[in-house]
Formats: C-alpha cells, sequence, structure tokens
C-alpha cells in the first residue's frame, strides 16, 4: 500500500511539474506577444503624429487668438491649486471608501505636480520642462480628468462632474496662458 501511495504522489508531482511547465511556457508566450504588439503600437502612433506635425508647442499654440491674461507665475500658483484640489477630492472620497475617485484624483494631483515640479516656468533653463512643454502636458492632464470617471469606472456616478468640471477649467487655463512669457527670449516669436 505504501507503493501505491509513493507511485500516486509522485504522479502528482509529475502532473504539477507538467502543468507549471506549461503555465510559464504560455506565460512567456504572452508576455513576446504582447510586448511585440506595445512596440508595433508604439510604432504607429510615432508614425501617425509625424504625419499630424504635432510638437511641444501644438497645443499652446493652437489657442493663440484667445485673450492672454494668465502669466507663468498665476500659472505657477494655479497648478499648485488644482494640485490640491485632486488631494483633497481623493482624500474626501477615500474617507468615505469611494477607491475609483480616490485612485483618478490621486493620479490627477501626482501628474500636475511632478510636471509642476520639473517645469522651467521662467524660461532660466533650470528645469527639463520648458513652459510650452508644460501647456501640451496641460491638455494630456485635462483629457485624463476628463476620461478618469470612464476609465477608472464611476462615469455614471456624481463624483465624475468633479472631473469634467476640472478637465474644462483646465482648457481655459491653457487658452488663457502666455505661453511665449515663460520661453527664454531667444526663443519667442
Amino acid at each position: 500500500m505504501e507503493n501505491n501511495g509513493s507511485t500516486v504522489t509522485q504522479q502528482t508531482g509529475s502532473a504539477i511539474d507538467q502543468v507549471s511547465q506549461g503555465a510559464k511556457l504560455v506565460a512567456d508566450r504572452t508576455n513576446e506577444f504582447v510586448q511585440s504588439g506595445a512596440r508595433k503600437v508604439g510604432r504607429g502612433i510615432q508614425s501617425k503624429m509625424k504625419d499630424l506635425d504635432v510638437g511641444t508647442n501644438t497645443v499652446p499654440d493652437a489657442f493663440r487668438g484667445a485673450p492672454k491674461f494668465i502669466s507663468p507665475t498665476v500659472h505657477a500658483w494655479l497648478d499648485a491649486a488644482v494640485t490640491t484640489y485632486f488631494l483633497g477630492l481623493g482624500a474626501w472620497y477615500a474617507m468615505r471608501g469611494k477607491r475609483r475617485p480616490a485612485k483618478a484624483a490621486f493620479v490627477n494631483a501626482g501628474m500636475v505636480a511632478g510636471v509642476s515640479i520639473l517645469t522651467d516656468y521662467h524660461g532660466t533653463g533650470n528645469k527639463p520642462i520648458s513652459f510650452k512643454l508644460h501647456g501640451t502636458l496641460d491638455a494630456v492632464q485635462a483629457t485624463t480628468a476628463g476620461l478618469g470617471p470612464k476609465l477608472h469606472g464611476f462615469s455614471g456616478k456624481p463624483a465624475a462632474t468633479f472631473f469634467y468640471a476640472q478637465a474644462v477649467n483646465e482648457l481655459a487655463v491653457i487658452a488663457c496662458t502666455d505661453w511665449d512669457a515663460g520661453m527664454p527670449d531667444r526663443l519667442r516669436p
């Protein structure tokens, strides 16, 4: 009887090893497939972006006709206010157990804070993100805020209104900011 139990144990171990090896092979193949697909998608996006002639100045320059009453300094303060807004919103929803809106708010707060910390608001060359590139990244953040409710699964809920309103507000700020004022003199039009 011990022999029979030992044989069953060996067969079980062998079956587990085979399943484990098969699972590893499937995981490796899936990973290769996903990576190659991601590379193809990335190349496709780069190709389309080249065709569109989209650059770091594209978004700010699209609003050239709008009145420009927001200076780089005021814009920096607005960025701090938006970061605080999203941090507060995230904390509010987190305390109420609303994980999805909290996560979306914290993502937006992180985006605004991260870009702000790295932005050269006054064209001194001390930071890696130019003020005009900041304007383009603001458009990305506005898109993230506007799509946040859908991406995080709360688009039909009242919480979505806070994200949609901030996305519209961000577009107004982009339109009314004097992006050229934050650029070094040699790069101003």
